[in-house]
């Protein structure tokens, strides 16, 4: 009877043992670095969500402040949060295997290991900077007068805000655009104000850009809500956004640019039909938001692309523009980006059958003309 019970004790081990193994396979994230200020102290790591910030691990840096925390990698991207001593950063991670933490010499943290990551933990750590400074004048408050302080604290916060529009220019669609789009500062201030039209353009192209690039994701609908909530009343409308005012008078400027047979199509000879002005690289769009795309436009007859290409190579651009069904064209020169006034790819312009602008950068499938 003593050995069947051992037998099983061990059996139970065995299986524990199994099932152990089984759940550690897989991917993983590793959040790891060297931070003198952790020596000794609790480093936490945060999950950022919706709703505010979850703990969900911890662990002990050693006398010299390096520490190590694994966990399961995430199944989509999401957004984390690194907290030691008086310090934090915020990052994001996806397929990412490993991020690497270490302190600077102004007491900033940095993060090396995955371009966008460490984009999302150089924001973060202006922000705690800016915090950092406007802190410091709320103290001075006795001292100062309100209003030289209220100037202070604006400019600060426009400084914060060149990093941040250089950063969301640069790639509207990485993680740090997101993050750009929801931060706020010290003492509830919103570096940006969506009613503002500039910044709600801004929001525009980001939303637009996610939706396209991440369907129906949770990021992507959460930037489409703020651009919902954030509508413009009937008399703002029609104030000029980005030069160009959403009214029966705005039409779009002619382009006239070669197609695949090196024919010279312009767009002012598109007749009786919507029109989405599409300035878009073939090679930056992933099978299945072309595959939407495509679905969209031959499930809408009454509507026409005119998809602006930016190839240096004729050939790749005629290979990939006979994938398309709707009217592809190359501006070799880039001469439409100056035209357009336009600063960032993908940029989207609608106009209706009377060729009168009726949305810029909004998401377009599904549109309603």
């Amino acid at each position: 009877m003593k050995s069947l019970v051992n037998i099983q004790g061990l059996l139970f081990i065995l299986l524990m043992t199994l099932l152990s193994a089984s759940c550690q396979k897989g991917p993983t994230l590793t959040i790891c670095g060297k931070i003198p200020n952790a020596a000794n102290k609790m480093v936490y790591i945060d999950s950022i969500t919706g709703n505010g910030t979850i703990c969900l691990d911890s662990t002990l840096a050693d006398t010299i402040g390096r520490f190590s925390i694994e966990r399961r990698a995430a199944v989509r991207m999401s957004f984390f949060q690194l907290r030691v001593d008086s310090m934090s950063a915020v990052f994001c991670a996806d397929s990412t295997k490993k991020v690497v933490f270490s302190k600077g010499i102004r007491d900033e943290l940095s993060l090396t290991g995955d371009e966008y990551a460490a984009q999302v933990c150089m924001l973060s750590q202006h922000i705690r900077a800016t915090n950092k400074y406007i802190r410091t004048l709320m103290k001075l408050e006795k001292k100062c007068i309100n209003s030289q302080i209220k100037d202070l604290i604006y400019i600060r916060v426009m400084q914060y805000r060149e990093i941040a529009d250089s950063v969301v220019k640069a790639n509207p669609v990485a993680p740090v655009a997101y993050y750009a789009m929801n931060a706020k500062l010290i003492y509830n201030i919103e570096p940006y104000d969506f009613n503002d039209p500039d910044d709600r353009r801004m929001l525009a192209i980001v939303a637009n850009g996610w939706n396209i690039i991440r369907h129906d994701n949770v990021y992507s609908n959460h930037l489409l809500s703020m651009l919902e909530d954030t509508k413009l009343s009937k008399r703002e409308s029609i104030k000029i956004v980005d030069n160009t005012k959403y009214s029966e008078k705005a039409s779009f400027v002619n382009l006239d640019f070669p197609n695949k047979e090196g024919k010279q199509i312009s767009l002012n000879s598109i007749k009786d039909k919507n029109i989405i002005l599409l300035f878009w690289d073939l090679r930056m769009i992933d099978n299945d938001v072309l595959s939407r795309i495509k679905d969209y436009y031959q499930a809408n007859p009454d509507l026409e692309i005119y998809h602006v290409n930016y190839y240096k190579d004729i050939a790749d651009f005629k290979e990939d523009a006979a994938k398309c069904p709707w009217m592809c064209v190359n501006d070799e020169t880039g001469t439409s980006l100056t035209t357009y006034n336009l600063e960032v790819t993908p940029s989207v312009f609608l106009f209706n059958k009377k060729g009168n602008i009726v949305g810029k950068n909004v998401p377009f499938i599904g549109y309603k003309f």
